[in-house]
């Protein structure tokens, strides 16, 4: 029995110290830009990563020619999935008057990690505007990257992305247009995208198209 119980206690002992390293691993896989602070502000912060943002600005100006409005955040977040869904901080709405048509002008930019074990992957962004995509449109197979995966992670950069749509109003009543920007990930394989810095640019110039 006494000889038993050895072997129990040194196999177990051995099982702790193989497990140990994939533990600690995992632990290592925070982003290292929350390395530098206090324990509970990372937990705060790594948390925020994964929950939804509710620190958005929203910042604007409006005048006879048109709209400005631009949205913002500080606070990062993971998105996962390969399901469309909106980015926080980016959908908004304005308004035109009966009969106004207008250029619809955004641009999307954030600093940017696409997870993934495989290389030759990628995170996609959309914009849309009352559920249209805005030009240029890349379909399948070439839809379009915001950030490739670059076979792990902790890979920072920036990157932006512009679309447009012209649109002319014919309720009696005004129009209301949805703008969002969405992401999903291009294939199961990647783990998610961390965007942060998020800033949302919306220009709206009240005219007809410009001549050549």
């Amino acid at each position: 029995m006494r000889i038993n119980r050895s072997l129990t206690l040194a196999v177990g002992a051995s099982l702790a110290v193989l497990l140990a390293p994939a533990a600690f691993v995992a632990a290592g896989q925070d982003n290292p830009q929350l390395a530098g602070v206090d324990q509970k502000t990372r937990a705060q912060q790594t948390a925020q990563a994964a929950a939804v943002i509710t620190d958005c600005k929203r910042q604007s100006a409006a005048n006879g020619a048109g709209q400005d409005i631009f949205l913002s955040t500080a606070t990062p977040r993971t998105y996962t999935g390969t399901a469309w869904q909106d980015v926080d901080c980016t959908p908004t709405t304005f308004r035109l008057r009966p009969g106004e048509r207008a250029l619809v002008v955004s641009n999307f930019n954030a600093e940017s990690d696409c997870n993934g074990s495989v290389s030759g992957q990628w995170c996609q962004t959309r914009a849309l505007l009352n559920g249209a995509e805005g030009a240029p449109v890349a379909a399948e197979p070439s839809s379009f990257a915001f950030d490739g995966a670059a076979g792990g992670t902790m890979n920072w950069q920036a990157h932006s992305m512009g679309r447009a749509w012209e649109i002319r109003c014919g309720e009696s009543n005004g129009c209301q247009y949805k703008f969002s920007v969405q992401t999903r990930m291009h294939d199961g394989s990647l783990s998610g995208m961390w965007l942060d810095e998020i800033a949302t640019h919306i220009r709206v110039t009240i005219g007809a198209p410009a001549p050549l």
